[in-house]
């Protein structure tokens, strides 16, 4: 078994140089589509994390027979 070294093409193949490049599997266009689908659903789902935390805390409260598990508002300074 030989080894091809240097990017040559191995012998009885033609080699690339000349020819246009393979169309990529994924567009551009497809990408960027695929890329702000994950952004959109990372932002939502910690919204939705986050929500669920609020909610779990204010159960959490009211399972503790606490009398006010309204949402303490701190001033601004």
């Amino acid at each position: 078994m030989s080894t091809n070294s240097g990017g040559a093409a191995p012998p009885g193949e033609p080699s690339n140089r000349g020819h246009p490049r393979e169309a990529r599997p994924v567009s551009d266009a497809m990408l960027a589509i695929i890329l702000v689908a994950l952004a959109v659903a990372l932002v939502l789902g910690y919204l939705f994390l986050n929500k669920l935390v609020d909610i779990s805390r204010q159960e959490d409260c009211m399972l503790a027979h606490n009398k006010n598990c309204a949402a303490i508002a701190l001033p601004d300074r």
